[in-house]
This record gives structure tokens, sequence and C-alpha cells, in this order.
């Protein structure tokens, strides 16, 4: 007999790495304040992550400050008159944290700024354990569709199932069909936080941040045989 099954494998671990995003830039009634204002605020905040990269050991991995960008835009008014032009700038800032400690006070200090808006926080894992732990997750999935495959068998009255193919969903079998699924696939947690002025922090201090685990989940299909 031929006995046709899907396995699943999956992992939950705490995450290791946080990725913030964050928002810097002002409005104004004419494009030299709303400029300026922005960027002096990104110099601010540039200053104080060259600061978190000179420590030893740094609680960032790296970070991205995207070049300001500047519009402008007429203001909708319902009583029929002709508002003036307003005026923008805004730069795209990213900062990866390895220590939750220093996320926490840094969100705490920059979160309640004049004109930094934060944005999700990302977590994810390292490289290193996304690799190794996607390689478990496969064989718990092939493992788990072997099980499946004999317990059907041995219902059926057939003896020890053989595995003939085995694939990714819409694979099997030469077939090519989308399905969910498949390789491992990470599910990262996210969360939005926001946070007093830079150095002052809230009377109480940082919120103690408990992010949820990275899951990695795997699905295959699997063909077998048995007497």
């Amino acid at each position: 007999m031929e006995i046709t099954v899907a396995g699943r494998g999956r992992s939950s671990l705490p995450p290791e790495r946080a990725t913030v995003r964050m928002t810097v830039g002002f409005e104004a009634p004419n494009p030299q304040t709303a400029l300026a204002r922005t960027t002096d605020l990104v110099r601010q905040l540039t200053d104080y992550l060259a600061g978190f990269a000179a420590m030893d050991p740094a609680p960032t991995t790296w970070s991205a400050v995207e070049p300001i960008r500047t519009r402008s835009w007429r203001p909708w008014s319902d009583k029929g008159n002709l508002p003036p032009m307003r005026y923008g700038a805004i730069s795209q800032v990213q900062v990866k944290f390895r220590d939750t400690a220093a996320l926490a006070h840094f969100l705490d200090g920059w979160g309640g700024v004049e004109g930094v808006t934060v944005g999700n926080v990302n977590w994810t894992l390292t490289d290193a354990t996304r690799v190794a732990q996607e390689s478990a997750v496969l064989r718990e999935a092939v493992e788990r569709a072997r099980e499946r495959a004999q317990i059907i068998a041995t219902a059926a009255g057939a003896g020890e199932v053989r595995l003939v193919e085995v694939a990714d969903p819409g694979l099997l079998g030469g077939q090519r069909v989308a399905q969910a699924g498949g390789a491992p696939q990470s599910v990262a947690s996210r969360a939005a936080m926001g946070g007093g002025a830079p150095g002052a922090g809230t009377p109480a201090g940082p919120i103690e941040l408990s992010p949820e685990d990275v899951e990695l989940h795997a699905v295959v299909h699997a063909r077998f045989t048995a007497d």
C-alpha cells in the first residue's frame, strides 16, 4: 500500500536581537525650519548611536540612518479658503540591539522626544541560531511524517513503512502547487513602545521588556509504502 502524509516541525526560542524602527522629522510653515530642525535632531541621534557603537561590548550590532526627505503640501479646508502651504522633513532610522536592557533605556529616553516616532520593534534570532534550529525543525517534520504514516499503516493492518519520497509542500511527485508551509520559516515578534526624553527617563525608570518567543516552523509532504 502507498501512504502520503504531511509532517510538521516547530520550535520556539527567546529572541536574541531587536531592531527598532524610528521616524525623525518635523513640520513647519517654511521648508528651512523643517529641514533645520530635522537635521539637528538626526545629528543628535547619530551621535548618541555612535556612543553605543563605541562601547565594549556594544549593546547594538548596527544602525542605519536614511537621508532626510522633504515634502510640501497644502492642508485641506472645508471653509472655502486657501490654507498656507506646510513643509516637512523626515529621516528613517533603524537600530539593532543585542542588549534588551539597553533597548529599554533607549526607548525610554528617545520615545517621547518631540520629532521622534518609534515604530515597530522586530525581535529575531541570530543567523547562527536560526540556521542551526532550522535543521532541527526540518528533521522533526520528517520524523512526524514517518510517525503519522506508520500509524496509518498499522491501523490498516500493514507492516513497517518505507520512505519513497519527501518534498516541500506542492513539490511531491513533481507537482508544483502553491501551498502554505515548506522550508522552515521564522515568525519574528513585534512590539511598539515609547518612553521619555533622552537621559531623563520616566520617574519609575524604563519598562521591563518581555518579548514573545520567535517561532520556527516547517511542513514537508512525504510518500511511504508498506506491505
